[in-house]
């Protein structure tokens, strides 16, 4: 008995350990990153496989990919494969970006015993080229907010100041003539017609001004967005990507800022009356008037930067009590006789526009002398700024000759009637649609440069290099700002193509010898436009010594890879140390980089 007990109890333990070892060697790949068949928008850091069970010592991953239709080739920059600690999950690094192609990974992996284990092979696709970090480079993510250098390579923000587009401005235009019709009709209400909020005509008035309003400021916020992250007008309808205009400069803030303070507005028009009540009273005209100051920091930049912003504020506050009580006039006030509560708006309305003229007016002479100076002739930012002059010039005049009017028919009146509410009517609507079209005039501005540049501007983003491929059909320049040692104010200006650019980066090559990175910056340009740091980051360019600048990019007729040259970054004081620069190697389509830089619209 105890010679087949033991026996038994033997064969039990041999069983149940053979089926143990069965099930250990019995493996599956159960998860991959990028998943089998999934098309990623960019090239992955990493390729990560994930087990069912432990894998043994032996482990390889291989990955090959399309350069054209069936042709697939070895794509060696990877790392080894490594294990994880627990066996479960194998993973390689890619080293350099991964090309617009089609991809195919093999994996071989062996059992825990060191026998011969499971293989096989999954494939991705990645969407358009992009640019991933060696071992020694430094990819600057968002160089315009700041933050770790080291980042992983994701789209960067333009400068807001530095885009336009149709669907910009038009937004721009509605956002703009809504919120000044909204703020002035609540001044002149609380001014001179308290009465205004029982009429069933002005509620209706205001809450159709704020559904304009808030339609032009969301166009115009999806508009900036989708251009500032290089992206076409359906890329910028998703709301977590608004929050990117934070990033984007003071004008992107300040778009922002407008959005959310617009929906604020809402609160106001639903009940009019807020703004007569003395315990709302200072929220119902400060959100709008907040709203009307976002406008005034359209451009922050130029010389005296500080009187530029007091100036465009103070303008915006003006224009808009002047155009938005006169369109409230024509509108609502005039469109018929009425009691005595309409002559007393008209006369207050004479008595608030005034000031807000020779606000309006003065404010804009201070931006005129500050941004153009005495070139208003030979730029077509001073021809705008010149007709737009002329049309505010042509509203006061129809103004003055309109309150001229009111004030001799209106002066003992003691009710409105018909005839002179009509030629009022007459004479205010004119006013208010010379006001849209000077509007419309202050949007196209925005897009241009102005032609009067800071003193020190010829030295703010000097030229590093210009990039001239014909056959590519690729036209750009690079500029760098202060070129010293520390954060650098990068620009790239791209004037071909005008649409269809894809894969744009822009790399930096330290000095033979030295201990620093390489950096690449990913470009988010996929058209003609500008594209610029933020305020507060920039190109961390740590050593002084003779830089190299490569440019690649693929356009729709070809590609250009490496093009650019040599440039110097001096020290802390100025000075370049004393060194050979490399011989400059430049492709036969490329210009000298002192040539000047091409001029776009943006």
């Amino acid at each position: 008995m105890r010679l087949v007990l033991t026996g038994a109890a033997v064969a039990v333990v041999a069983m149940v350990g053979g089926r143990a070892a069965e099930a250990q060697d019995d493996n599956s790949l159960v998860e991959s990153r990028p998943a089998d068949e999934e098309e990623v928008e960019r090239s992955p850091e990493r390729i990560v496989l994930v087990f069912e069970n432990p894998i043994g010592d032996e482990h390889l991953i291989s990955m090959s990919c399309a350069e054209s239709v069936g042709n697939f080739n070895p794509y060696t920059a990877v790392t080894d494969s490594r294990r994880s600690a627990d066996r479960l999950s194998l993973s390689i690094d890619v080293q350099e970006p991964i090309p617009e192609a089609d991809c195919n990974v093999g994996w071989q992996v062996s059992q825990p015993s060191g026998e011969a284990g499971l293989r096989g092979e999954f494939s991705f696709s990645v969407e358009e080229s992009s640019a991933a970090a060696a071992p020694g480079t430094t990819v600057v993510s968002d160089a315009g907010a700041g933050g770790d250098d080291t980042a992983d390579a994701e789209p960067a923000v333009l400068a807001a100041a530095d885009v336009s587009d149709g669907p910009i401005w038009l937004g721009r235009v509605l956002s703009t003539l809504g919120l000044a019709v909204l703020f002035g009709s609540l001044v002149l209400i609380v001014a001179a017609w308290p009465e205004g909020p029982e009429y069933i005509l002005a509620v209706r008035f205001l809450r159709s001004v704020w559904l304009l309003t808030l339609a032009g400021t969301v166009l115009f916020v999806v508009a900036l967005s989708a251009a500032v992250r290089g992206e076409s007008l359906g890329g910028g309808f998703n709301p977590v990507d608004w929050v990117d205009l934070l990033d984007a400069g003071w004008p992107g803030r300040a778009a922002f800022a407008r959005l959310v303070l617009v929906v604020l507005c809402g609160w106001v028009v639903l009940k009019p009356e807020r703004a007569i009540d003395p315990t709302s009273q200072m929220f119902a005209l400060g959100l709008p008037a907040l709203a009307v100051a976002t406008i005034g920091l359209s451009r922050t930049g130029g010389e005296l930067a500080a009187v530029g912003i007091v100036a465009g504020v103070v303008h915006a506050l003006a224009m808009a009590v002047w155009l938005g009580a006169v369109v409230l006039l024509a509108r609502v006030v005039l469109a018929g006789p009425g009691e005595e509560d309409l002559v007393h708006a008209v006369r207050g309305f004479t008595r608030i526009s005034t000031p807000a003229i020779v606000l309006t007016v003065v404010s804009g002479l201070v931006q005129v002398y500050r941004l153009d100076g005495g070139a208003l002739f030979t730029t077509g930012h001073g021809r705008v700024m010149l007709a737009k002059a002329a049309g505010v010039a042509v509203m006061v005049f129809v103004g003055l000759t309109a309150r001229q009017v009111a004030h001799a028919r209106l002066a003992r009146a003691s009710d409105l009637e018909v005839p002179i509410a009509d030629r009022l009517r007459r004479a205010f609507t004119t006013e208010a649609a010379i006001g849209a079209i000077v509007l419309g005039l202050s949007g196209w501005l925005i897009a241009l440069a102005p032609s009067k540049t800071p003193a020190t501007a010829s030295n703010e983003f000097p030229v590093v290099e210009r990039v001239r491929d014909a056959d590519a059909g690729l036209d750009l320049t690079v500029s760098l700002s202060p070129g010293q040692i520390g954060r650098n104010q990068l620009r790239v200006e791209v004037d071909e193509p005008r649409t269809g650019l894809t894969g744009l980066t822009v790399t930096f090559v330290p000095p033979a010898g030295s201990d620093a990175a390489t950096i690449v910056q990913v470009i988010p340009l996929n058209r003609a436009g500008v594209a610029s740091t933020g305020e507060d980051g920039g190109i961390p360019l740590v050593v002084a010594g003779a830089w190299r600048l490569e440019v690649s990019a693929a356009t729709p007729t070809g590609s250009v890879s490496n093009a650019g040259g040599s440039f110097s970054v001096a020290d802390e004081d100025g000075n370049v140390p004393s060194a050979d620069v490399p011989e400059l190697t430049t492709p036969p389509d490329t210009v000298d980089p002192l040539e000047s830089p091409p001029t776009t619209a943006g």
